[in-house]
């Protein structure tokens, strides 16, 4: 299966394509995004600082569930990405 190669976060799998990760499952009603604004240097590693944070609805009649926010650190935008998603879907 083609999902088992995937990274999960919390149940849910991360999809990443340059500066935007998508988190959450395809067949769901909303999904994450995160744009990766910018980065800092920590190690001779480049890490994602400046995250924006957003949940898509996949029908457009849901729209007025969508939010969206600007964030300080990985952990912290992906928390509040998981935060966001379960709170529409469970």
């Amino acid at each position: 299966m083609a999902d088992e190669k995937l990274l999960y976060y919390r149940g849910f799998p991360l999809i990443r394509s340059g500066n935007t990760i998508f988190y959450g499952s395809g067949g769901d009603a909303f999904a994450a995004k995160l744009t990766i604004k910018d980065t800092k240097t920590i190690a001779d590693a480049e890490v994602p600082n400046k995250i924006m944070v957003q949940l898509l609805p996949k029908n457009p009649a849901d729209v007025a569930k969508a939010r969206k926010g600007d964030f300080i650190g990985f952990y912290e935008a992906l928390d509040t990405a998981h935060v966001w998603l379960s709170e529409v879907l469970f």
